[in-house]
């Protein structure tokens, strides 16, 4: 039981890291915008095609993650501010997310781990949300409720956090390109769009971010002893 807190502990307080990473480059750089204008999907294209890539449609996606490329259909979507924007924030999504392409044209096998992970996720989040829920209207599910719960999350997050790899990986290629092609001439704005491409790799961490944090203050909660004189 000790072991299985300290895993989960360690998995809760990477994924603050990640979040806080994430986060703050996220903010900090939507305040900048590139001077000559370039937009998201621009800047995607131009990765792309500077590798000879034409198959590959990028478009303006819809929903809550809407920052993704689906190598069966050969799409790469990007959310409508990271689509048309010309911030730092959305050129470094996109390149990011352009990386994920370059792995997949040149067979990067993690690339696969990856898929699955999130697949895994998918998978899981609705029975572990519903077991949640259901903690919530039967109290008497106690410590053992809890137990599955947050194994179940952990196992998820760890997942997750293992595919930081894969995508540091997307963004050292897309980094590559833009090097070759020279299409952000000014230093700051380099750095600047270098600085969210890197965070966010932390990304898709974040989103769970929120299910995981509500479920250490379960498990915080069940660990705290009993008071003198109450329940035992």
């Amino acid at each position: 039981m000790q072991i299985f807190l300290i895993f989960f502990l360690l998995t809760l307080l990477l994924t603050m890291w990640a979040r806080g990473k994430y986060t703050r480059a996220y903010e900090e750089e939507q305040k900048n915008v590139v001077s000559n204008g370039l937009t998201g999907a621009d800047l995607a294209r131009a990765i792309l095609e500077a590798r000879g890539i034409g198959v590959v449609e990028v478009v303006r996606g819809r929903g809550l993650f809407a920052d993704y490329y689906d190598p069966e259909r050969k799409v790469l979507s990007l959310a409508p501010q990271h689509y048309s924007g010309s911030t730092y924030t959305a050129l470094g999504i996109a390149a990011h997310e352009a990386g994920h392409v370059l792995q997949h044209r040149e067979e990067h096998q993690p690339l696969h781990w990856r898929q699955s992970a999130i697949r895994a996720t998918m998978y899981l989040s609705l029975p572990l949300a519903s077991l949640g829920l259901l903690m919530l209207i039967v109290p008497g599910l106690g410590r053992i409720g809890i137990l599955i719960l947050s194994l179940g999350w952990s196992l998820v997050a760890a997942c997750n956090l293992l595919t930081l790899t894969v995508e540091m990986d997307a963004t050292q290629r897309s980094l590559q390109i833009m090097d070759r092609i020279r299409i952000l001439r000014p230093i700051d704005e380099r750095l600047g769009v270098e600085r969210v491409m890197r965070a966010a790799s932390a990304a898709y961490v974040d989103g769970i971010f929120t299910v995981i944090s509500w479920l250490g203050s379960w498990v915080l909660t069940a660990m705290r002893p009993a008071e003198p004189g109450g329940p035992g």
